[in-house]
């Protein structure tokens, strides 16, 4: 019976190595299996050069859009696994050492198969976590050699990592520690903007040499981040746009010369004080920065714009009258019923602004009008003499002439384009007398620069008649010449007179 009993126990012992063995051989054969399934390599087809299948895992690091991914496409994605893949499609092999990853591309029909096959041994998803390994050393990369300040400090305000800029700056500042809490310290004075402009000063060194970050931070679960930036040159650059705006503003201030600029949305963003003086136009609607039309119907309630004989055609003629600015061909005169006279010119600027100059020209025009005026009367006084006058400059050209002299050389000097010299005076004249020497005397008497006297002389015309030819040196250099009539003697001969030679 005891031996019974014992036969029975080593027969169950067995029954339980042999399920024990083959729970174990499972369970191996399930690891084995989970193994190979997550080293599965990623296979990737072509055709020509076009993809057209892929595993899964791909396309999610495929750039969005086109329909086709092409081999440049796809060869550019996966430069940071494997950096000796090919431009175009053909047979190659190779692998890196750095993402442990070996790549084959073989021609399959009229296409390519690219196979990427990870390294021996375990890995739950080998490709992702290569791809996540590159991607954090090439942000490790960027954060460290970044221009811009950038470090990780603890909830306690321990320094946990900073980048090359931030230690560059630590040095010169007391060191890390140091340097975070000050940046840490002036944040929190500063109260709760996302970005705080902060100065580092330094011993022994002016204020205006102090150097200037533009701090932001930012909360995270592991500890704070800071991000700085360097703007001393953005400071310096403010700082000279504001002088310059000074400046143009103490100019503009100066100037006797109204001005309106206009920004590109047509209102007005500068003026000065001139335009207030010349306009008459409350500042207070100017500061209000009213638009262009708005400006101008304002200019025309308090008359300083010619008056329309209809508002519509006020408004088409405004509207021509910015085209014509914004093109720089606007200039009008405005003649104003007080008296006054306004020059405006209207002048295209950079960024689509426009500006309007006014200028009181009512001195001018009341100069310009009271001058020819004075030339209106003394051509009447020279028109009243029955001798012929004309006068030349110091250049030998002909400037004033009265009627008698346009009527016997039948010429208008208004009507002649080229100006009438002393050369061309005297050719002329000469063709209506016996020939005299004096012509060339008289034209270098009419340029001449030197001390100049009264003189005249005798000449005999071809109708016979005598009649003398005085020249007076008169004021600014120029020389009035007159040619006097004398009556006919009565035993004259006008023909046998016109063959005769008088010679010098």
């Amino acid at each position: 019976m005891d031996a019974m009993f014992l036969g029975e126990i080593a027969i169950g012992l067995a029954c339980i190595a042999v399920v024990c063995g083959a729970l174990m051989r499972s369970r191996s054969s399930r690891n084995s299996a989970d193994q190979t399934e997550a080293a599965q390599p990623v296979v990737l087809v072509f055709e020509e050069d076009r993809l057209v299948d892929a595993d899964d895992r791909i396309w999610s690091l495929l750039p969005d859009g086109p329909d086709q991914h092409l081999w440049t496409d796809v060869r550019l994605t996966l430069l940071p696994l494997i950096a000796d893949l090919p431009d175009t499609l053909s047979e190659w092999h190779g692998h890196s050492k750095e993402t442990g990853l070996h790549a084959s591309l073989s021609q399959c029909g009229i296409g390519f198969r690219l196979v990427l096959t990870p390294l021996p041994g375990p890995q739950s998803d080998w490709f992702h976590t290569r791809q996540e390994q590159t991607r954090s050393r090439q942000m490790v990369s960027a954060v460290t050699h970044s221009p811009d300040l950038v470090w990780f400090l603890s909830h306690e305000g321990i320094v946990l990592w900073g980048n090359d800029a931030f230690s560059d700056y630590a040095k010169a500042h007391g060191g890390s520690a140091e340097f975070a809490r000050f940046i840490a310290k002036a944040r929190n004075h500063s109260g709760p903007p996302s970005k705080t402009r902060i100065e580092l000063t330094m011993p022994g060194r002016r204020s205006n040499q102090n150097h200037w970050l533009e701090v932001a931070q930012h909360d995270t679960q592991a500890g704070l981040i800071f991000f700085a930036t360097g703007i001393d040159s953005m400071l310096r650059a403010e700082a000279a746009q504001r002088n310059f705006v000074q400046t143009l503003s103490k100019t503009f201030a100066n100037l006797t010369t109204g001005l309106a600029i206009f920004d590109r949305d047509r209102h007005l963003m500068l003026f000065n004080p001139a335009l207030v003086d010349l306009s008459g136009v409350p500042i207070e609607f100017l500061s209000a920065r009213p638009a262009m039309f708005e400006f101008f119907d304002k200019l025309r309630e308090c008359r300083i714009m010619p008056e329309p004989k209809s508002y519509d055609d006020w408004r088409e003629r405004l509207a021509k009258l910015v085209a014509a600015a914004s093109d720089d061909r606007f200039r009008e005169t405005w003649a104003l019923a007080s008296g006054q006279t306004f020059d405006v010119t209207g002048q295209p600027y950079p960024d689509g602004a426009i500006a309007f100059l006014f200028n009181d020209i009512t001195a001018e025009v009341s100069l310009t009008r009271g001058y020819r005026a004075e030339l209106d009367t003394l051509q009447s006084v020279i028109d009243t003499f029955e001798d012929a006058v004309a006068v030349f400059d110091p250049k030998g050209i002909l400037t004033v002439c009265n009627t008698a002299y346009a009527e016997l050389w039948d010429v208008d000097p208004d009507a002649s384009i080229p100006e009438t010299t002393i050369t061309d005076a005297t050719q002329t004249w000469k063709c209506g007398f016996h020939p005299s020497p004096m012509w060339p005397e008289l034209r270098d008497f009419v340029t001449s620069m030197s001390d100049r006297v009264s003189w005249d002389s005798e000449l005999r015309g071809k109708d016979g008649r005598e009649i003398v030819c005085r020249i007076d040196p008169i004021c600014h250099g120029a020389t009035l010449i007159r040619f006097c009539h004398r009556p006919i003697q009565p035993d004259s001969n006008p023909e046998t007179d016109g063959l005769q030679i008088v010679s010098g």
